[in-house]
């Protein structure tokens, strides 16, 4: 089974125009990093501030190693944090009764 995390964001509404070519140009290196089964993109239709990305993982190990990669300079998209109101949120989900 998958590892699934869900990353919640809020985007400055005022930058939205400048952070969707910044936010899609840093998923293309997320979606190929070792260990991505699936990454999907989702934004609220009644909010488009409010930006979700549904993780799946192969282990939480690669999802933890990608983690870390997104934190170390090498990872770090330079301007993407200046364009969200906030820190983004993460939830890392686990199954229950199986």
């Amino acid at each position: 089974m998958a590892h699934v995390a869900i990353v919640e964001f809020r985007v400055d509404a005022d930058r939205l125009a400048e952070a969707k070519p910044a936010f899609e140009a840093m998923l293309e290196t997320s979606r190929a990093f070792d260990g991505c089964v699936r990454l999907d993109w989702l934004v609220d239709r009644d909010d488009p501030a409010s930006w979700l990305l549904y993780e799946e993982w192969d282990s939480w190990q690669a999802e933890q190693a990608y983690r870390d990669f997104r934190a170390s300079p090498a990872g770090a998209v330079p301007g993407l944090a200046g364009l969200f109101a906030g820190p983004p949120r993460l939830v890392r989900l686990e199954p229950i009764g199986r």
